[in-house]
């Protein structure tokens, strides 16, 4: 295997020439568990280890991400991460002003909807705004279209709220239209599933490597979620070409964007505010306001305006946070660089 197959992008392979020499080797992180590394290579996988310098600069490998590896006799040791081409992440539950990341190095991402209970269009946005943030493309996965009779309408809604973004209406029980996924694979390219528990994810992953490689059970009937939730992560590869990773369930992405950032993804407000009066328009009351004009006269959909509205705060909320977290940690510092001086000898 080529490790061209694998998803390494040429910037990468240039980064590992000109730093480390044929000593080293390069290999892709397959699982990720707390502190357990699992690396890929193009003859092997093996556990891995990282260096004590990694964590003390915070570096540690996400699941996708290239690393040099120093394969020695007793065990493997990772040393460095090769630059990222993406970064997928969201907020941790945690510890709310960091982030943790879900993938790295991801091209395309399919966002998984159930066109049940599960649907939700400002969820299916917030989803595609934090993947265009992150560098990858976001695709559109609407599946159970075979238990549901109106899902045309629900089609529409997405295509208006989302135009750009592709779309592929799915059922994988019937085996409907899971094709048009695997045909967006090309050799090297990595993708990866997000959306809620029980919509399908994994039954996806197992359509495109070919094997039933992560468990899945039936779905209730009363409410048709599934009953298994991936809890861990794990990359595999697709035949011919291609790597998936599939990620645990998770209804929604605590948002990680830049707000000077979010009006791009929300392309109609973008096209008004280029004519509003004043350049700085936060389109709330504003006079001149054509965003403002725009929902008065039912040309922009008030739910996408709401949410525009709605991801702002949460985004200035999130940037708060780091903020707070920030000067907290600037003020530890200072407080213990006085201490060290205090307790210095005076000549």
């Amino acid at each position: 295997m080529k490790i061209e197959q694998l998803g390494i992008k040429e910037e990468q392979l240039s980064y590992y020439k000109n730093n480390f020499n044929d000593e080293f080797k390069i290999g892709r992180i397959s699982f990720v568990s707390k502190n357990h590394f699992k690396v890929i290579t193009t003859t092997s996988q093996y556990k891995a280890e990282i260096t004590q310098k990694l964590v003390n600069q915070k570096l540690i490998p996400a699941i996708g991400d290239w690393v040099v590896v120093n394969e020695l006799d007793d065990f493997k040791l990772i040393i460095d991460i090769l630059p990222r081409t993406s970064e997928l992440k969201r907020q941790s539950k945690k510890h709310e002003s960091l982030d943790q990341y879900i993938a790295t190095n991801i091209d395309e991402v399919f966002i998984v909807m159930g066109l049940d209970g599960d649907f939700n269009l400002n969820r299916l946005e917030r989803y595609a705004i934090q993947i265009k943030e992150s560098g990858a493309l976001p695709v559109i996965i609407l599946n159970k279209l075979d238990i549901i009779d109106d899902y045309k309408e629900k089609v529409q809604l997405v295509n208006r709220r989302l135009s750009n973004v592709p779309i592929i209406t799915t059922s994988v029980i019937k085996n409907i239209n899971m094709d048009q996924i695997k045909k967006r694979f090309y050799e090297g390219m990595t993708a990866t599933l997000v959306g809620s528990s029980g919509v399908g994810k994994s039954s996806i992953a197992n359509y495109l490597v070919g094997k039933d490689i992560l468990k899945t059970h039936s779905t209730r009937e009363d409410d048709q979620k599934g009953r298994h939730t991936t809890t861990h992560r794990g990359l595999y590869l697709i035949q011919p070409t291609g790597v998936i990773i599939d990620t645990p369930g998770m209804r929604s992405l605590g948002l990680s964007v830049d707000q000077d950032n979010i009006i791009d993804s929300f392309e109609d407000i973008k096209l008004l505010s280029q004519n509003c009066k004043f350049s700085d328009c936060k389109h709330e009351t504003e006079p001149g306001c054509k965003v403002q004009e725009a929902l008065k006269n039912g040309d922009l959909d008030i739910s996408q305006y709401n949410n525009y509205l709605k991801l702002k705060k949460e985004i200035a909320y999130n940037n708060s946070k780091v903020s707070k977290k920030a000067a907290s940690e600037k003020k530890k510092q200072w407080k213990s660089l006085t201490k060290m001086n205090r307790n210095k000898p005076k000549y």
